[in-house]
C-alpha cells in the first residue's frame, strides 16, 4: 500500500467560533484554600471582577490570559449545563471554567452564563487537569495538580454557573485538599479521571499510581495502589535515581524514560493502557498490580541506542485513546488506538482480546498498512510542517462506522479532517474518503487606505474597522493599545482613563502622528495618521492571533458535534451549507465527489438539466475572479454606485439602470483584452461564455433559500449559543454578501460587453438575472448592518435563592452589547432539534433559520415589512442614532413613511415628521387587517394602534397624541392636525370623536397662543364652560393678549362666567374693560371703586401721587354713562367727602356712593392739589380751614414763596 499521506481533497466542514470573551460582570473569581507548607492558609475569597487587567507588554499579555492547556468536558447528563470548557491560565496560577452549552431544553429556565475562576496559591502541573461526571446531576467533578503535590477535588455545584448567590457557599465545603503518600517518593507527572472516584496518576519513575476512593468520600483521603514493570528496581527508582539512566526535566519533574504520558482504562475496567515517553504502549493489569504488555507504537523492535531519537513529548498526552464499537471484528474486545509522531505520523489500531496474555492477546489490526495523517499541503514547494495535535474516535450514527477527528497545526494555522468508515474497510477509505474544513481566512481585505476621493475621515475609517463587532475582542484592543503607547512614548501627554477606548485611541494616534510632521499639510498629516494606525493595528493583530494557538480537539458524542480549543478561543466544527461547499471547494475538487455532497444537483426552472454543483462552482469562481481583478478605484465606485441602485427610488427601467451603473463604475475604462480571455478561460468548463446562462445564476440564487422547520424542538439557545449563532451568521453573511457582489458584477460586465456577434448566449436574460441578484443582495446588506452594530444595555440576571445574601448577588447585572440582530432577531428563535442528525449538521441549519427568519421566514412576512420592523424595534428602545444610520433601507410604503415620521419626532424635528405623517396619511386610515400592534415591536401600543385603519379622522387623533405627548411637545403641528380632522367630522350633533378633536384643537392652540382659534374650538365644544377657565388663565398671562378678550363676540350664555373668572384673578381694570366692552357702566365702576379708595388713602399718607383724578374721572364718567337710576355703586369704604379720603377705621359698611358724591370728592381733591402746587401749608396741629377756603382770617397760615 503507498506509505504517502492521504491528501483530503473535499472540504465539507466549517470552523464556527465561539465567543468566549467574558462580559463585565459575569466572572467569578474565588481564591481557594492551600495546605503547603510554603504558603499560609488563605481565609475564603470572593469576588466579580468587574474589569479586567491591562498589560503593556505581549509577554505579560500571553501570561496571564492565553492558556497553557485548555479542553472540553462533555458530562453524559443531559441537563444543563453539561459541557465545560477548562482553562488553565494566568501563569499556570488560575483554573477558569465556564460552560459551552449551545442550547438546553424549553423547561430549564436557568442559564449558565457565569464563569467561575479558581485562583490558586501556587502554580498548576502540566496535564493536572481532570473533569469527571457524578451520579448527582447537579455536581462537577473537578481534579487538580499542583506542582506542590497538592491533589484538589472540587465538588462543585452546577448552580455556581447559574446563579451569583449559590458560589458565596463555603469553600472548605466543596473543596478537599489531599497529599497521598506516594507523591513523597516518586512525583506525579500527569493524571486522568476514569471516573469521579478512581485516579490514574502517571509517576516520574515510570510507575503507575491508581486513587481510588468511596461514592461517600469528599476526596480529602484516597486509596493508594502503585503498578510498576514487576521488577524489583521499579520500586526503588523513586528513592534513588541510577547512575546513566536517560532522563528528561520537564515542568519542573525529573522524568524517567519510561514515563506514563498518556493513560485511559479500559472499558471493562480490568486493564490500564498507557502510552510511554520511551515510544511504547504498555498495559497494566491492577489485580496483579504489574504490567501485562508493552510494544513499540509502531511495532517495532529497537535497539537501546535508537530510543532517545524516539522519545515522545512529555506534554503531549493526545496519543491514546479506547474505543468499544458494535462493529468489532469477531473475538475483539475492543480497541486501543494511538499515534506516533515519528516516520510522518502515524496510527495504530490496536486489537484487544486478552492483555494478561501479552502478545497473544493484543494485536494489530492493520499490520500492512501505514495510517499516516492527512497532509493539508501536498505541494513540494511547500514548507509548512504540520502535526497532529490532538484526535477523536467515536462510533457511528449507524454503530458500524467509526467516526474519526484529526486535529493539526502549522504555525497557527489548523485543519480538521474527518474519516467515516467500518473497521474492514478502514485501510482503504483511509488514503482518499478523508474530509477537511474550510480554513477560516482573516478578513483583512477592507483594511483601510487612504483615499483623496473619498470624504471619510481616516480616523473614522479605522474605529469602524477595528471596531467592528466580531472582528477583535475588546480586552485585545485595550491591551494592544496600551502597548503601543508604552512602546512608543508621547513626550508630555497622558491619556485620560476615563475616556472611551474610541477616543483614548484616537488622542495617542494623534498625538504621535503630530511629533512626525512638523507642518500642517494635510496630505502628510492623514499619511502619518495613517500609519500610525496602521501600527496600532497590527499590535491588535499579533495580540489577536496569539490566541489561536491551538491546544486539543474535543467530540460531544452525545449531539456529534467537534470542538477546536485553543489558547483563548474555541470553536466548533459543523457543516458546509451549500453554498458554503461551492464556495470552498474546486470544480474539479467537487466533479468527482458527487456522492459526498448533501444536494448533488440544483433543478431549474425552465426545466433543462439540472445544474451541478461543480458547474455553479465554475461560475461563482468566475465572478469571484472577476471583481478581484478590478482596480482598487473601480471596486470603490462599484460599491458606491450599487449602493444607490440598491437604496434610492429608481428613475428608469432595468436595462438602463444597468448602463448607468457600468458607467458609473468606470469598468469600460479598467477593461483589457486579457480580462476576456481570463473569463473564457475560467468559463471553459461550462462551455466559455456561450454556456454561461440564466439557469445558472437562478440555481446560485435558489441555494440561498432555506425553509424554517415547522414543528419546534423544545430548546431553545443559551446565551452562549446565541453568542455563537451569531458568529456564524456573520461569517455566513459575509460570503454570501461577497458571492453576490461578484454575481451582479459578472452579470453586469457580461451584458454591457457581450457581443451577440461573437459569442451566441441564448438563454442569458441580464436584466432579469440583475434584479433577482439586486432584491438579494438588499436583504443581505441589511443583514450585514444587523450584524455589524450593536446596542449597549445590561442583562439583569435575578438570583431569588436567598434573601440574606449580599446586594450584588440578589440583583446582579451582567453588561453586554449585542448585535442588532442577536437582540431582534435570534432571541425570538429556536433550535433546530439534532435527535435525527449531528448537532455539526443542524447548526448549520441554525444558521440558515436564522438568515431566513430575517427576511420574513418562509414567507410569512413580506420583506418590505423587515426593515420597518426592525426600524420599530430600534424607536421603542431610543436607539435613535442607529435608527437614523438604518433610514436608508426602508422602503418607501406607507407603513414605512409613518415610522420615518415617528423617528423625526423623537429626533425633535417636529416639521419634518408632519410631513411623513401625511404622507403616510391616506394608506394607513384605510381597512386592514395587518396588526399594526405586532408590527411595530410595541412601539405601539394597542390603543394607539387602534386609531389606525379607522379613517382619517382617527388617524390624525393618533397623531395630534404623538405631537402633544412629544418631548418636546410639538403644539403648533397637533393644531394642525386637529384642523384636518375636523374638516372630515362633522360636529353637528356633537360625537365624542368631534368633542375630542376640538379638546385636542383648543389646548394646542393655547399653547401656541392663537386665541383666535382656541375660541373658535372652545365656542363650538358642546361643553365650552369645561375650557373657558383654561382660556381666560392663558390670555390673562400671555402679554398683548388682552384686547383679544375683548374682540371675540361671546356668546351672552358665556358672560357670567367670564366675568366671575376675571374676578378671581382680581385684576380690576380687566375686568373694567370687560363690564365697559358689553355696557355694563356701573359694574365697571363698581370694579374700579377698591382702587380709588386705596389710591385715596395712599395720597393722604404720600405726597406726589398721581393718578387720583384720572380716576375719579373714570368713575364718574361710567356711571354717568349709566343713566340717572343706575349712577351709583355699593362701595364697602366711606369716601370722606370733606377730606377727600376714606373715612379711617378700615373696612366700614357698605354703602351707595352716587356720582354726585365722586364729583365733589373729586373737586375737593382738584382744591386740595390746587393749595399744595401754590404753596400754602398750615403749620400747627388742628385742621385748618379747608382748602379752597377763605384764609384771610386765619393767622397762623402764611404763603410759602
Amino acid at each position: 500500500m503507498d506509505s504517502k499521506p492521504p491528501t483530503p481533497s473535499l472540504h465539507l466542514f466549517k470552523g464556527t467560533r465561539a465567543n468566549t470573551e467574558n462580559p463585565t460582570g459575569s466572572v467569578i473569581q474565588i481564591q481557594v484554600p492551600s495546605t503547603s507548607t510554603f504558603g499560609i492558609r488563605q481565609r475564603q475569597h470572593r469576588r466579580i471582577l468587574r474589569s479586567n487587567p491591562i498589560f503593556d507588554t505581549q509577554d505579560a499579555f500571553s501570561r496571564h490570559y492565553l492558556a497553557s492547556s485548555a479542553s472540553i468536558h462533555h458530562a453524559d447528563s443531559a441537563r444543563h449545563p453539561r459541557s465545560f470548557l477548562w482553562r488553565v491560565v494566568n501563569d499556570q496560577r488560575v483554573l477558569e471554567l465556564r460552560s459551552v452549552d449551545l442550547s438546553k431544553s424549553d423547561q430549564e429556565a436557568r442559564d449558565a452564563s457565569y464563569t467561575i475562576q479558581l485562583c490558586f496559591s501556587g502554580h498548576l502541573k502540566h496535564g493536572g487537569i481532570a473533569l469527571a461526571d457524578t451520579d448527582d446531576a447537579n455536581t462537577l467533578n473537578v481534579f487538580a495538580l499542583t506542582r506542590g503535590n497538592e491533589l484538589y477535588t472540587f465538588a462543585i455545584r452546577k448552580d455556581f454557573f447559574c446563579h451569583v448567590a449559590a458560589s458565596e457557599e463555603d469553600t472548605f465545603r466543596w473543596c478537599k485538599i489531599a497529599r497521598p503518600a506516594t507523591f513523597s517518593i516518586s512525583a506525579p507527572h500527569c493524571f486522568v479521571a476514569a471516573s469521579a472516584v478512581q485516579l490514574v496518576v502517571s509517576l516520574s519513575d515510570g510507575r503507575l499510581l491508581r486513587l481510588t476512593r468511596g461514592k461517600a468520600d469528599d476526596g480529602s483521603r484516597w486509596n493508594e495502589a502503585v503498578y510498576g514493570d514487576g521488577q524489583w528496581g521499579s520500586s526503588l527508582r523513586g528513592l534513588v535515581r541510577w547512575q546513566g539512566s536517560n532522563i528528561v526535566r520537564f515542568d519542573g519533574t525529573t522524568l524517567e524514560q519510561s514515563t506514563p504520558i498518556a493513560m485511559a482504562a479500559s472499558p471493562d475496567e480490568r486493564h490500564i493502557f498507557a502510552v510511554c515517553m520511551n515510544h511504547t504502549l504498555r498495559i497494566w493489569n491492577p489485580k496483579k498490580a504489574s504490567s501485562v504488555f508493552s510494544m513499540d507504537l509502531l511495532w517495532q523492535q529497537r535497539e537501546q541506542h535508537e530510543m532517545p531519537k524516539f522519545m515522545l513529548d512529555p506534554g503531549s498526552p493526545n496519543v491514546l485513546q479506547l474505543l468499544k464499537t458494535p462493529g468489532a471484528i469477531e473475538g475483539d474486545l475492543y480497541y486501543a488506538v494511538t499515534f506516533s509522531p515519528h516516520d510522518f505520523g502515524q496510527f495504530k489500531f490496536w486489537a484487544i482480546r486478552d492483555p494478561n496474555h501479552g502478545e497473544n492477546g493484543v494485536r494489530d489490526l492493520f499490520p500492512d498498512d501505514s495510517l499516516k495523517a492527512p497532509d493539508p499541503d501536498p505541494s513540494p514547494e511547500s514548507k509548512a510542517i504540520w502535526k497532529v495535535v490532538d484526535f477523536v474516535i467515536k462510533n457511528g450514527p449507524n454503530d458500524q462506522e467509526l467516526d474519526i477527528w484529526i486535529l493539526m497545526r502549522s504555525s497557527r494555522q489548523y485543519q480538521v479532517y474527518n474519516l467515516k468508515s467500518s473497521l474492514r474497510d478502514l485501510p482503504s477509505r483511509w488514503q482518499d474518503q478523508w474530509m477537511g474544513t474550510a480554513m477560516q481566512v482573516d478578513n483583512e481585505f477592507d483594511v483601510p487606505q487612504p483615499s483623496h476621493t473619498d470624504p471619510e475621515d481616516m480616523a473614522e475609517k479605522w474605529l469602524k474597522y477595528i471596531l467592528m463587532p466580531g472582528r477583535y475582542p475588546e480586552m485585545i484592543v485595550e491591551n494592544a493599545l496600551s502597548i503601543y503607547c508604552v512602546g512608543r512614548p508621547i513626550p508630555g501627554e497622558r491619556i485620560n482613563l476615563k475616556l472611551p477606548l474610541s477616543e483614548r485611541m484616537c488622542v495617542a494616534i494623534a498625538s504621535r502622528a503630530n511629533l512626525r510632521i512638523t507642518n500642517v499639510d494635510r496630505e502628510n498629516y492623514q499619511k502619518a495618521i495613517h500609519r500610525e494606525w496602521t501600527t496600532l493595528w497590527q499590535d491588535i493583530r499579533d495580540l489577536d492571533k496569539s490566541r489561536l494557538d491551538v491546544l486539543s480537539l474535543t467530540l460531544d458524542g452525545q449531539i456529534d458535534l467537534p470542538w477546536v480549543i485553543f489558547a483563548d478561543e474555541c470553536s466548533v466544527v459543523r457543516s458546509c451549507a451549500r453554498l458554503e461547499t461551492m464556495a470552498h471547494n474546486s470544480p474539479d475538487i467537487l466533479a468527482i465527489s458527487q456522492e459526498h455532497l448533501e444536494m448533488p444537483s440544483f433543478e431549474t426552472e425552465t426545466g433543462s438539466d439540472p445544474k451541478l454543483p461543480d458547474e455553479l462552482a465554475v461560475v461563482i469562481e468566475a465572478a469571484a475572479n472577476l471583481r478581484n481583478s478590478f482596480e482598487e478605484q473601480v471596486q470603490r465606485n462599484y460599491r458606491l454606485a450599487l449602493t444607490d441602485e440598491l437604496w434610492l427610488e429608481p428613475q428608469s427601467e432595468i436595462p438602463l439602470r444597468i448602463v448607468q451603473l457600468y458607467n458609473q463604475c468606470g469598468i469600460a475604462d479598467d477593461v483589457a483584452q486579457t480580462l476576456f480571455d481570463d473569463l473564457e478561460m475560467r468559463l471553459d468548463p461550462i462551455g466559455g461564455l456561450a454556456g454561461l446562462d440564466s439557469d445558472a445564476f437562478f440555481a446560485i440564487i435558489e441555494a440561498f433559500s432555506h425553509v424554517l422547520p415547522d414543528v419546534s424542538s423544545g430548546l431553545s439557545y443559551t446565551k452562549f449559543g446565541v453568542k455563537t449563532l451569531i458568529n456564524g451568521g456573520r461569517e455566513m453573511i459575509n460570503l454570501r454578501e461577497s458571492m453576490l457582489l461578484d454575481l451582479v458584477a459578472l452579470a453586469v460586465f457580461v451584458e454591457r460587453e457581450w457581443d451577440p456577434e461573437e459569442t451566441l448566449m441564448e438563454n442569458f436574460d441580464g436584466p432579469a438575472i440583475y434584479a433577482a441578484l439586486v432584491h438579494l443582495l438588499r436583504q443581505y446588506e441589511v443583514m450585514q448592518w444587523l450584524v455589524r452594530n450593536t446596542r449597549s444595555g445590561p442583562t439583569s440576571v435575578r438570583d431569588p435563592r436567598t434573601a440574606k445574601d449580599i446586594k450584588a448577588s440578589r440583583d446582579h447585572s451582567i453588561e453586554e452589547e449585542p448585535t442588532i440582530l442577536e437582540s431582534v432577531f435570534a432571541v425570538d428563535l429556536k433550535p433546530q432539534s439534532n435527535d435525527d442528525q449531528a448537532l455539526s449538521t443542524t447548526l448549520t441549519y441554525n444558521i440558515q433559520d436564522l438568515l431566513q427568519w430575517v427576511i420574513g421566514g418562509n414567507n410569512r412576512v413580506s420583506w418590505d415589512e423587515i426593515p420597518v420592523h426592525i426600524q420599530c424595534n430600534l424607536l421603542a428602545n431610543k436607539d435613535i442614532e442607529l435608527a437614523t444610520d438604518f433610514l436608508r433601507f426602508q422602503p418607501s410604503t406607507a407603513w414605512a413613511t409613518y415610522i420615518k415620521g415617528r423617528l423625526y419626532l423623537l429626533r425633535g424635528e417636529s416639521t419634518e415628521a408632519a410631513l411623513y405623517f401625511r404622507k403616510a396619511a391616506f394608506k394607513l386610515s384605510r381597512p386592514s387587517k395587518f396588526s399594526y400592534h405586532h408590527a411595530s415591536h410595541s412601539l405601539l401600543s394597542p390603543i394607539e394602534a387602534a386609531h389606525l385603519s379607522q379613517g382619517l379622522p382617527a388617524y390624525y387623533t393618533h397623531i395630534i397624541d404623538l405631537f402633544t405627548t412629544a418631548s418636546p411637545p410639538s403644539h403648533t403641528q397637533a393644531a394642525s392636525f386637529a384642523h384636518l380632522a375636523l374638516q372630515l367630522t362633522p360636529t353637528h350633533p356633537p360625537s365624542d370623536q368631534a368633542t375630542n378633536l376640538l379638546t385636542s384643537l383648543f389646548t394646542a392652540s393655547l399653547q401656541t397662543t392663537d386665541f383666535t382659534t382656541a375660541y373658535s374650538a372652545l365656542t363650538r365644544h358642546p361643553s365650552p364652560s369645561t375650557l373657558l377657565p383654561d382660556f381666560i388663565n392663558k390670555i390673562l398671562t400671555t402679554p398683548k393678549a388682552l384686547p383679544q378678550l375683548l374682540t371675540f363676540p361671546w356668546p351672552p350664555n358665556l358672560h357670567a362666567q367670564i366675568d366671575t373668572l376675571l374676578s378671581q384673578h382680581k385684576n380690576p381694570k380687566t375686568l373694567a374693560a370687560w363690564r365697559l366692552h358689553h355696557n355694563d357702566f356701573r359694574g365697571a365702576a363698581a370694579t374700579l371703586m377698591p382702587s380709588l379708595q386705596a389710591t385715596q388713602a395712599k395720597a393722604k399718607r404720600t405726597a406726589g401721587v398721581n393718578g387720583l383724578e384720572d380716576e375719579y374721572l373714570t368713575i364718574i364718567n361710567l356711571l354717568s354713562c349709566a343713566g340717572k337710576e343706575n349712577a351709583w355703586v355699593l362701595s364697602s369704604g366711606d369716601l370722606d367727602v370733606e377730606n377727600g379720603a376714606p373715612e379711617r377705621g378700615g373696612r366700614g359698611k357698605r354703602k351707595i356712593v352716587t356720582v354726585e358724591d365722586l364729583r365733589e370728592a373729586y373737586q375737593k381733591e382738584l382744591d386740595r392739589k390746587s393749595v399744595i402746587e401754590g404753596g400754602r401749608f398750615a403749620f400747627g396741629g388742628g385742621g385748618g380751614a379747608a382748602a379752597g377756603e377763605d384764609d384771610d382770617d386765619n393767622d397762623d397760615e402764611m404763603d410759602v414763596g
